[in-house]
């Protein structure tokens, strides 16, 4: 494997305590809903330069971008760090200020398809793209974690023309194992999705505002006021095949992604929801279809990693160190 792919492990005391990033305090930032009714989180953290580059952010499961204010600081750790423009799109039917899911996205989900809702989060990025002066020419990274991360590989696949990706990020992706059943999926992120949440949550002192976010309390609401954006997704996590769609992308017309993308698969090495065997095995698999992959590991990581913000930070600088 190591020659066909860079790997890499983020060491835990690398992440542990980690500072805000230089820059914080100069982001400008705001949410913005989109014709399509979709909301757009932009995080601006250019220094005098009217262009720069554009990052795509999907969000997890049960993340939007306004009652989970965890996505909004990873839109500014990520802006920050990138001294560029982020936008972190809502996935369609999640966010509860807004309408329902869309019966052709609905659809589309029961067959493990994300395209048609990637082609709806298209439009609101063009829209958020303009509220900051930019085009689509500007998008030159995509991340997504979690369910993201399968979000991310349609976004790749419907992206418009003009569109080129320096960098994909894929991380602690889920449901990477295709013998898992509807059911055993469900209960093993219920059980495991939170692992180690508290600690997680108090362990960077310089992230203390964020202590109070109550993750059972959001979740428990969302499923009582979006049911289908709860439901629908993990029904098309376990039946999309993520590596198809990645493969599909770069064979496509014109792509988004070519051997020049750098394509970032990261976990953490104790996380059950993305175990590093399925990730590896995706690593290969895409290394193998000609793409550039950079295999990256969180020592003593866990699927709830991404909602400590400083393990969100340094995996931001590991994956911009190793993708140049």
């Amino acid at each position: 494997m190591s020659e066909l792919f860079i790997a890499k492990t983020m060491p835990e005391e690398d992440w542990s305590q980690v500072l805000k990033p230089n820059g914080w305090d100069d982001v400008t930032y705001g949410r913005i809903i989109t014709d399509n009714n979709l909301g757009v989180y932009v995080a601006d953290a250019r220094q005098g330069d009217a262009n720069g580059k554009a990052t795509i952010i999907l969000p997890q499961w049960s993340d939007g971008t306004l009652h989970n204010p965890l996505s909004q600081e990873r839109a500014k750790a990520t802006a920050t760090i990138e001294g560029g423009v982020v936008l972190y799109v809502d996935n369609p039917g999640v966010e509860i200020d807004l309408p329902n899911m869309s019966e052709d996205v609905k659809q589309a989900l029961l067959s493990g398809d994300f395209k048609p809702g990637a082609i709806k989060q298209w439009d609101a990025i063009a829209q958020g793209l303009d509220y900051v002066g930019l085009d689509f020419d500007s998008v030159s990274r995509v991340l997504g974690a979690s369910l993201g991360a399968h979000v991310a590989s349609a976004i790749v696949h419907t992206a418009p023309g003009e569109v080129h990706l320096e960098r994909l990020g894929l991380w602690e992706t889920a449901g990477l194992d295709e013998k898992n059943n509807f059911l055993r999926f469900v209960a093993n992120f219920l059980v495991h999705g939170g692992d180690g949440y508290a600690d997680i949550l108090k362990n960077n002192p310089e992230w203390v505002a964020l202590r109070g976010v109550n993750g059972t309390k959001s979740l428990a609401k969302l499923a009582i006021c979006r049911t289908a954006g709860l439901f629908y997704y993990p029904w098309a996590i376990n039946r999309h095949d993520i590596g198809n769609t990645i493969i599909e992308a770069k064979n496509r017309k014109n792509p988004a992604i070519d051997g020049d993308t750098a394509l970032t698969i990261l976990n953490g090495t104790e996380s059950k929801v993305s175990p590093s065997v399925f990730n590896d095995r995706l690593a290969l698999r895409l290394a193998e279809s000609g793409l550039r992959v950079v295999r990256l590991m969180s020592e003593g990581g866990v699927h709830a990693s991404q909602d400590n913000i400083g393990w969100w930070t340094e995996a931001e600088r590991y994956s911009e160190s190793e993708a140049a």
